[in-house]
């Protein structure tokens, strides 16, 4: 794609880029990590790094315009990286106080007509242990993404701080690239295959899910919110995996498939849409691409007739497979084609989501360093009015060195704090786990019998 002319937005892009013009200043879109550093670091390699990622990857020096053809991507050349470093080991309490500062840096906006989109600030705690703070604009960012972020920033470093060149192949494929074929594959019959399936499978689906909440909706939404996290632990986890391979599904259709069940107690609904990110990279020049290249699918939960859990599987498992079979299929185009009833505060088939982030992240191994990723820190917002995230890193870590197919699941449970209270998606949270725990004790039992106070949950 050439540079001088207009670069258009990918289609997640575009539509994050109307969100923005809707609810200017809103910081939802934002996302937050700490990158904790234990050992021996050495300061001028690890900003060394990061202007080097930033000369390898386009999208992290964009920025985003209005134009007469719609709204376009601005390239800027590259950059030195100024790391500003805050020296907190003179403060009484060094950890409290690098809270403190990561609280206040979270809450500030990144404007997406200038740069950088993607800002880092390093908190020097003790002698040797560093808190890297990274903060990027969501039209710069998704989860798989940011794991190759992390992958080429480790791999850089330790070339830097042993005096070595990078060793990391010049990328062939930049961000604008694919948003440019992106754009010219919705022209192609591809896509209006992928668009029949999705009249199909969402025909008479119902566009909203009313969950009771602990406050009425108003009808302008303000994206405050919280993201607890809560952990099902390993013995749990380790069994529902167990169900899983009996069944012959992935992990991910047992965890949505129970996280249906909670919903349909929730709302009394055995019809209804959860929404999930894919990642959207089937095409092998995408795999090391850094940008906003996930899309939303509404997968329908149909839980009509009581089935058993086992059977709900069934249908879980035909239903994601569809969904990732035609998941190219911009998720705005769907909504446009089944035209929803449009209503003031509410996002059609989409306000309720389960993400499953389980792309590739290679174990962070530095000589010297002790290295601990922290994605998804809160800055007190939320995109929806429920959105849980599940971080599997056992799947993180398939096919590497030593891998164990084992482990504690984390997830976040961000949610709208105008709607909701913590009280509330807490006891969501711990009755999930209890859901859990029953559907591998007993994956014949009928979802009316996974209830609260059903014979088989006691």
């Amino acid at each position: 794609m050439p540079r001088s002319g207009h670069l258009p937005l990918s289609c997640s892009q575009e539509r994050l880029w109307f969100v923005l013009q809707l609810h200017p200043g809103i910081r939802a879109y934002q996302f937050q990590a700490t990158i904790e550093l234990t050992g021996t670091l050495d300061g001028d390699a690890l900003a060394g790094a990061l202007t080097e990622v930033v000369r390898r990857h386009e999208i992290y020096r964009t920025t985003f315009a209005d134009g007469a053809e719609g709204p376009r991507q601005v390239v800027h050349p590259p950059f030195r990286v100024e790391l500003p470093v805050d020296d907190l080991r003179g403060e009484p309490h060094p950890e409290s106080a690098a809270r403190r500062v990561i609280r206040s840096a979270v809450d500030a906006e990144i404007p997406v007509e200038r740069l950088p989109l993607v800002h880092w600030r390093l908190l020097r705690v003790t002698d040797d242990r560093h808190i890297l703070l990274h903060l990027e604009h969501h039209l710069v960012h998704d989860g798989w993404a940011f794991n190759l972020f992390i992958d080429e920033l480790a791999t850089v470093y330790e070339a830097y701080a042993a005096g070595r060149p990078s060793p990391l192949p010049e990328p062939e494929l930049q961000f604008a690239d694919f948003a440019a074929w992106q754009r010219s594959w919705l022209d192609g019959p591809a896509a209006d295959e992928q668009l029949a399936y999705w009249r199909k499978q969402l025909d008479g689906v119902p566009h909203f899910l009313d969950l009771p909440t602990d406050r009425p909706r108003t009808a302008v939404r303000r994206f405050t919110g919280d993201a607890p996290r809560f952990v099902v632990p390993a013995h749990v986890a380790d069994r529902v995996r167990g169900l899983a391979r009996r069944e012959r599904v992935s992990l991910f259709t047992v965890m949505l498939a129970a996280f249906e069940v909670l919903l349909h107690h929730w709302s009394g609904k055995d019809d209804f849409s959860v929404a999930s990110g894919v990642a959207g990279r089937g095409r092998p020049e995408t795999e090391r691409l850094l940008g906003m290249v996930v899309n939303t699918v509404a997968l329908r939960a149909d839980l009509r007739g009581d089935p058993s859990f086992r059977e709900l599987l069934g249908r879980v498992r035909a239903t994601t497979f569809g969904a990732l079979e035609h998941q190219d299929l911009p998720f705005d185009r769907v909504v446009a084609a089944l035209r929803p009833r449009r209503v003031p505060g509410r996002q059609a088939l989409c306000e309720v989501l389960f993400a499953f982030h389980d792309a590739p992240m290679r174990a962070v191994r530095i000589p010297g360093l002790e290295v601990e990723v922290i994605p998804g820190i809160t800055n007190g917002s939320a995109k929806f009015d429920l959105n849980v995230i599940a971080i599997p890193r056992a799947e993180q870590a398939v096919g590497q060195r030593g891998h164990q197919e084992s482990g504690a699941i984390e997830f976040i449970w961000e949610y709208d704090r105008d709607l909701f209270d913590a009280a509330t998606v807490s006891g969501a949270a711990e009755e999930y786990e209890r859901l859990l725990t029953a559907v591998v004790t007993d994956p014949g039992a009928r979802v009316s019998a996974l209830g609260r106070d059903g014979e088989d949950t006691k």
